[in-house]
């Protein structure tokens, strides 16, 4: 029997929302259980979109970010393989904007869901913590220390998933902190000092509501302002696109 032919015990039909992020989900815990050994080739795209009632492009982007996320290696012309993420590479001092990107676009996929069922969950210990953290945060920004900011910005945001009874997120983002951490600090060098203080204040005022919101167990707001800070994210990304587009002219010419 091949691994294409298997009995259908890993994947499950996901819902018509936040497709991306179920599959990456249901992939990883396939994994986790030992579905799929380290070194083992998925089955291929059209194989795991018939299982999981998605189209093959949904099944590429979730196998785009899980090779982010060191979970599995994609081969031209072979397929995807699992890797051993038990021993992870150092996460590199500066990811590229493209790496960038991808952990913003996957950290949104669930980060947006999270805060509206926070709203609805959240009990007043909950909110407490979640205050707390947040005023760590603002602190961390007025030192102006990458280190420490990325350090509270991520113990805010698993603070959030928690109240939203997200486990396997969190999980998520207990074992892949300092990739977020990584790109947050990489986000802050490639835009640019005057960009990145102006973001800072934007982005306090913005968990000020944020906050607020699921506190009051405003959900739909609180999905809006995720929103609205992913936009301002893609807003940065696009300026530091810009900023390079000279440089790798400049390199290409002088090549």
């Amino acid at each position: 029997m091949t691994k294409d032919d298997r009995p259908n015990l890993y994947a499950q039909q996901v819902k018509p929302h936040y497709l991306v992020d179920q599959v990456i989900t249901a992939i990883q815990e396939s994994i986790d259980k030992g579905l799929f050994k380290v070194g083992e080739r998925l089955p291929s795209e059209a194989r795991l979109g018939a299982d999981f009632g998605v189209g093959r492009s949904t099944i590429r982007e979730a196998l785009r970010v899980l090779g982010h996320l060191n979970r599995v290696e994609t081969r031209t012309g072979s397929g995807s393989y699992v890797v051993d993420n038990s021993r992870f590479e150092p996460v590199p001092s500066e990811m590229s904007l493209e790496e960038v990107e991808a952990i913003y676009d996957f950290r949104y996929r669930i980060e947006a869901p999270a805060a509206e069922r926070a709203a609805q969950r959240r009990s007043p210990a909950q909110v407490k913590k979640i205050r707390r953290l947040l005023e760590i945060t603002k602190k961390q920004v007025d030192t102006r220390d990458l280190d420490k900011i990325a350090t509270a910005d991520t113990d805010l945001h698993m603070a959030i998933l928690e109240t939203a009874g997200e486990s396997i997120a969190l999980e998520i983002w207990q074992a892949n902190r300092s990739r977020w951490e990584q790109a947050l600090k990489s986000l802050v060098k490639l835009t640019g000092p005057i960009v990145a203080t102006n973001a800072a204040h934007a982005i306090q005022m913005l968990h000020d509501e944020l906050i607020d919101a699921i506190e009051r167990g405003d959900g739909k707001t609180a999905l809006r302002l995720v929103h609205r800070d992913q936009h301002e994210v893609e807003i940065r990304i696009g300026l530091a696109r810009r900023n390079a587009a000279p440089k790798r002219k400049n390199a290409a010419a002088k090549a």
